[in-house]
Protein backbone atom coordinates (compact mmCIF):
# COMPACT_ATOMS: atom_id res chain seq x y z
CA UNK A 1 0.00 0.00 0.00
CA UNK A 2 1.44 3.38 -1.12
CA UNK A 3 1.56 6.14 1.43
CA UNK A 4 -1.18 8.77 0.96
CA UNK A 5 1.22 11.46 -0.28
CA UNK A 6 2.77 9.13 -2.90
CA UNK A 7 -0.66 8.08 -4.16
CA UNK A 8 -1.74 11.73 -4.58
CA UNK A 9 1.42 12.54 -6.55
CA UNK A 10 0.93 9.52 -8.82
CA UNK A 11 -2.72 10.46 -9.50
CA UNK A 12 -1.69 14.04 -10.30
CA UNK A 13 0.94 12.88 -12.84
CA UNK A 14 -1.52 10.58 -14.64
CA UNK A 15 -4.20 13.28 -14.69
CA UNK A 16 -1.73 15.76 -16.14
CA UNK A 17 -0.74 13.40 -18.95
CA UNK A 18 -4.35 12.60 -19.90
CA UNK A 19 -5.87 16.06 -19.48
CA UNK A 20 -6.99 18.00 -22.62
CA UNK A 21 -4.55 20.80 -21.82
CA UNK A 22 -1.60 18.42 -21.78
CA UNK A 23 -2.60 16.94 -25.12
CA UNK A 24 -2.55 20.25 -26.94
CA UNK A 25 1.05 20.00 -28.19
CA UNK A 26 1.91 17.53 -30.98
CA UNK A 27 4.61 15.90 -28.82
CA UNK A 28 2.19 15.22 -25.97
CA UNK A 29 -0.45 13.88 -28.35
CA UNK A 30 2.11 11.55 -29.95
CA UNK A 31 3.16 10.15 -26.52
CA UNK A 32 -0.51 9.40 -25.81
CA UNK A 33 -1.03 7.76 -29.20
CA UNK A 34 -3.39 10.51 -30.40
CA UNK A 35 -3.72 12.19 -33.83
CA UNK A 36 -0.98 14.78 -34.16
CA UNK A 37 -2.73 16.85 -36.85
CA UNK A 38 -3.83 20.40 -36.13
CA UNK A 39 -7.05 21.89 -37.45
CA UNK A 40 -7.45 25.50 -38.52
CA UNK A 41 -10.44 27.42 -39.81
CA UNK A 42 -9.68 29.46 -42.94
CA UNK A 43 -11.77 32.35 -44.25
CA UNK A 44 -11.73 34.31 -47.49
CA UNK A 45 -13.83 36.63 -49.63
CA UNK A 46 -14.22 37.03 -53.40
CA UNK A 47 -16.51 38.55 -56.02
CA UNK A 48 -18.30 37.45 -59.19
CA UNK A 49 -20.57 39.22 -61.68
CA UNK A 50 -23.58 37.43 -63.17
CA UNK A 51 -25.32 38.50 -66.38
CA UNK A 52 -28.70 37.10 -67.52
CA UNK A 53 -28.59 34.77 -70.50
CA UNK A 54 -32.33 34.27 -71.09
CA UNK A 55 -35.43 36.44 -71.30
CA UNK A 56 -38.69 34.69 -70.41
CA UNK A 57 -42.28 35.69 -71.14
CA UNK A 58 -44.49 34.14 -68.47
CA UNK A 59 -48.24 33.76 -68.86
CA UNK A 60 -50.97 31.66 -70.39
CA UNK A 61 -53.74 31.32 -72.93
CA UNK A 62 -57.39 30.81 -72.00
CA UNK A 63 -60.14 29.55 -74.30
CA UNK A 64 -63.82 29.25 -73.38
CA UNK A 65 -66.84 27.60 -74.97
CA UNK A 66 -70.09 25.86 -74.17
CA UNK A 67 -68.46 22.46 -74.72
CA UNK A 68 -64.95 21.22 -73.77
CA UNK A 69 -64.12 20.02 -77.29
CA UNK A 70 -64.83 23.43 -78.76
CA UNK A 71 -62.65 25.20 -76.17
CA UNK A 72 -59.77 22.76 -76.70
CA UNK A 73 -59.91 23.21 -80.47
CA UNK A 74 -59.75 26.98 -80.09
CA UNK A 75 -56.86 26.71 -77.61
CA UNK A 76 -54.79 24.48 -79.91
CA UNK A 77 -55.16 26.95 -82.79
CA UNK A 78 -53.95 29.84 -80.60
CA UNK A 79 -51.03 27.83 -79.26
CA UNK A 80 -49.99 26.78 -82.76
CA UNK A 81 -49.86 30.42 -83.88
CA UNK A 82 -47.95 31.48 -80.74
CA UNK A 83 -45.44 28.64 -81.12
CA UNK A 84 -44.74 29.58 -84.75
CA UNK A 85 -44.13 33.20 -83.72
CA UNK A 86 -41.84 32.25 -80.80
CA UNK A 87 -39.75 29.86 -82.89
CA UNK A 88 -39.57 32.43 -85.68
CA UNK A 89 -37.91 34.78 -83.19
CA UNK A 90 -35.35 32.11 -82.23
CA UNK A 91 -37.16 31.22 -79.01
CA UNK A 92 -38.51 28.09 -77.36
CA UNK A 93 -42.08 27.63 -76.12
CA UNK A 94 -42.54 25.51 -73.00
CA UNK A 95 -46.06 24.33 -72.22
CA UNK A 96 -46.70 23.75 -68.53
CA UNK A 97 -49.96 22.88 -66.76
CA UNK A 98 -53.23 22.76 -68.66
CA UNK A 99 -56.21 23.38 -66.39
CA UNK A 100 -59.90 22.84 -67.14
CA UNK A 101 -62.46 24.87 -65.22
CA UNK A 102 -66.25 24.63 -65.28
CA UNK A 103 -68.86 26.72 -63.54
CA UNK A 104 -72.61 26.69 -63.37
CA UNK A 105 -74.11 29.24 -65.77
CA UNK A 106 -75.63 32.31 -64.14
CA UNK A 107 -79.33 32.97 -64.66
CA UNK A 108 -78.50 36.60 -65.45
CA UNK A 109 -78.81 37.31 -69.15
CA UNK A 110 -75.89 39.77 -69.05
CA UNK A 111 -73.39 37.10 -67.99
CA UNK A 112 -71.74 36.10 -71.25
CA UNK A 113 -68.76 34.11 -69.87
CA UNK A 114 -68.81 30.55 -71.24
CA UNK A 115 -69.24 27.77 -68.67
CA UNK A 116 -66.16 25.80 -69.74
CA UNK A 117 -62.70 27.44 -69.80
CA UNK A 118 -59.36 25.73 -70.43
CA UNK A 119 -56.15 27.56 -69.49
CA UNK A 120 -52.66 26.64 -70.73
CA UNK A 121 -49.74 27.99 -68.71
CA UNK A 122 -46.59 28.63 -70.73
CA UNK A 123 -43.10 30.11 -70.77
CA UNK A 124 -41.54 31.52 -73.93
CA UNK A 125 -37.74 31.63 -73.63
CA UNK A 126 -35.37 33.78 -75.71
CA UNK A 127 -31.83 35.06 -75.52
CA UNK A 128 -31.55 37.97 -73.10
CA UNK A 129 -30.94 40.45 -75.94
CA UNK A 130 -34.13 39.53 -77.84
CA UNK A 131 -36.68 42.31 -78.57
CA UNK A 132 -39.06 40.99 -75.93
CA UNK A 133 -41.45 43.96 -75.98
CA UNK A 134 -42.19 43.51 -79.68
CA UNK A 135 -42.45 39.74 -79.23
CA UNK A 136 -44.84 40.16 -76.30
CA UNK A 137 -47.08 42.50 -78.27
CA UNK A 138 -47.45 39.96 -81.06
CA UNK A 139 -48.10 37.12 -78.58
CA UNK A 140 -50.94 39.14 -77.07
CA UNK A 141 -52.41 39.66 -80.54
CA UNK A 142 -52.26 35.88 -81.10
CA UNK A 143 -54.11 35.04 -77.89
CA UNK A 144 -51.85 35.45 -74.84
CA UNK A 145 -54.35 36.77 -72.26
CA UNK A 146 -53.05 35.58 -68.88
CA UNK A 147 -49.88 37.07 -67.41
CA UNK A 148 -47.48 36.02 -64.67
CA UNK A 149 -47.65 32.70 -62.81
CA UNK A 150 -51.23 32.91 -61.52
CA UNK A 151 -52.91 32.20 -64.85
CA UNK A 152 -56.14 30.96 -63.28
CA UNK A 153 -57.08 34.41 -61.98
CA UNK A 154 -58.34 37.16 -64.24
CA UNK A 155 -55.91 40.06 -63.99
CA UNK A 156 -58.48 42.79 -63.62
CA UNK A 157 -56.73 45.82 -62.18
CA UNK A 158 -53.82 43.73 -60.81
CA UNK A 159 -50.44 44.10 -62.48
CA UNK A 160 -48.29 41.00 -63.04
CA UNK A 161 -44.65 40.76 -64.09
CA UNK A 162 -44.76 39.09 -67.49
CA UNK A 163 -41.10 39.40 -68.61
CA UNK A 164 -38.29 37.97 -66.50
CA UNK A 165 -34.61 37.21 -66.93
CA UNK A 166 -32.66 34.15 -65.80
CA UNK A 167 -28.97 33.60 -65.10
CA UNK A 168 -28.61 30.04 -66.34
CA UNK A 169 -26.37 27.28 -64.89
CA UNK A 170 -26.08 28.97 -61.51
CA UNK A 171 -24.50 25.84 -60.04
CA UNK A 172 -21.42 26.12 -62.30
CA UNK A 173 -21.09 29.82 -61.55
CA UNK A 174 -21.30 29.23 -57.79
CA UNK A 175 -18.65 26.53 -58.16
CA UNK A 176 -16.42 29.10 -59.83
CA UNK A 177 -17.11 31.56 -57.02
CA UNK A 178 -16.29 28.88 -54.43
CA UNK A 179 -12.96 28.20 -56.13
CA UNK A 180 -12.10 31.90 -56.14
CA UNK A 181 -12.94 32.24 -52.46
CA UNK A 182 -10.94 29.10 -51.63
CA UNK A 183 -7.85 30.55 -53.34
CA UNK A 184 -8.31 33.83 -51.45
CA UNK A 185 -8.66 32.01 -48.11
CA UNK A 186 -5.56 29.89 -48.81
CA UNK A 187 -3.49 32.92 -49.74
CA UNK A 188 -4.54 34.68 -46.54
CA UNK A 189 -3.63 31.60 -44.52
CA UNK A 190 -0.21 31.29 -46.16
CA UNK A 191 0.58 34.86 -45.14
CA UNK A 192 0.16 34.05 -41.43
CA UNK A 193 2.88 32.94 -39.03
CA UNK A 194 1.00 29.71 -38.32
CA UNK A 195 1.60 28.58 -41.89
CA UNK A 196 5.37 28.67 -41.24
CA UNK A 197 6.12 29.29 -44.92
CA UNK A 198 5.27 25.72 -45.97
CA UNK A 199 2.27 26.52 -48.17
CA UNK A 200 2.11 25.14 -51.70
CA UNK A 201 1.05 27.52 -54.43
CA UNK A 202 -2.40 25.95 -54.87
CA UNK A 203 -4.90 25.07 -52.12
CA UNK A 204 -4.71 21.39 -51.15
CA UNK A 205 -7.68 19.16 -52.07
CA UNK A 206 -8.06 18.20 -48.41
CA UNK A 207 -9.64 21.56 -47.53
CA UNK A 208 -13.16 20.94 -46.23
CA UNK A 209 -15.94 23.37 -47.07
CA UNK A 210 -17.85 24.53 -44.02
CA UNK A 211 -20.01 27.26 -45.57
CA UNK A 212 -20.07 29.57 -48.59
CA UNK A 213 -22.31 32.58 -48.00
CA UNK A 214 -23.21 34.68 -51.04
CA UNK A 215 -24.95 38.06 -51.15
CA UNK A 216 -25.57 40.57 -53.91
CA UNK A 217 -24.11 44.05 -53.54
CA UNK A 218 -27.39 45.66 -54.58
CA UNK A 219 -31.02 45.07 -53.71
CA UNK A 220 -33.03 43.51 -56.53
CA UNK A 221 -36.73 43.54 -57.30
CA UNK A 222 -38.54 40.28 -56.60
CA UNK A 223 -41.38 38.79 -58.69
CA UNK A 224 -43.58 38.56 -55.57
CA UNK A 225 -43.02 42.23 -54.71
CA UNK A 226 -40.49 44.35 -52.86
CA UNK A 227 -36.73 44.50 -53.19
CA UNK A 228 -34.08 42.61 -51.25
CA UNK A 229 -30.54 41.28 -51.50
CA UNK A 230 -29.89 37.95 -53.13
CA UNK A 231 -28.77 35.57 -50.37
CA UNK A 232 -27.46 32.08 -51.17
CA UNK A 233 -25.79 29.50 -48.94
CA UNK A 234 -23.75 26.47 -49.99
CA UNK A 235 -22.36 23.88 -47.56
CA UNK A 236 -21.14 20.29 -47.56
CA UNK A 237 -24.70 18.94 -47.43
CA UNK A 238 -26.54 21.40 -49.69
CA UNK A 239 -24.76 22.03 -52.98
CA UNK A 240 -27.73 22.72 -55.30
CA UNK A 241 -29.19 26.22 -55.20
CA UNK A 242 -32.18 27.53 -57.15
CA UNK A 243 -31.52 30.65 -59.19
CA UNK A 244 -33.90 33.55 -58.51
CA UNK A 245 -35.41 35.26 -61.53
CA UNK A 246 -34.65 38.88 -62.33
CA UNK A 247 -37.23 41.45 -63.40
CA UNK A 248 -34.71 43.37 -65.51
CA UNK A 249 -31.75 42.62 -67.74
CA UNK A 250 -29.16 43.79 -65.21
CA UNK A 251 -25.79 42.50 -64.03
CA UNK A 252 -25.76 41.11 -60.49
CA UNK A 253 -22.60 41.69 -58.43
CA UNK A 254 -22.05 38.90 -55.91
CA UNK A 255 -19.79 38.88 -52.85
CA UNK A 256 -18.85 35.50 -51.42
CA UNK A 257 -17.49 34.65 -47.96
CA UNK A 258 -16.12 31.16 -47.43
CA UNK A 259 -15.25 29.15 -44.33
CA UNK A 260 -12.91 26.15 -44.71
CA UNK A 261 -11.46 23.57 -42.36
CA UNK A 262 -7.76 22.78 -42.87
CA UNK A 263 -5.90 19.89 -41.27
CA UNK A 264 -2.19 20.59 -40.86
CA UNK A 265 -0.11 17.48 -40.13
CA UNK A 266 2.41 18.85 -37.66
CA UNK A 267 5.62 16.97 -36.88
CA UNK A 268 5.91 16.03 -33.21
Amino acid sequence: MYPLVARLVFIAIVAGLTSPAAAQTPAARARLGLDTGQFFELAGTCALDLTPVKAVIVGGVAAGALKPAEALEQLEKQLEAIRAHVEGQGGHLRLLERVRTLRTPSPRASDREPPFVVVQRLRAEFVASAPVDTILQRMIELGLDRFGDNVLADSGSRRDTVIRFTIGDLGAKLSDLQQRCTVAAWQSWCATSAAAGTCPAQPPPTLQLQMLTVRSEEKLLRPDGGADYWRLNVNRVQQAVDAPELLGNVTVHLIGTISLLYRNDATP
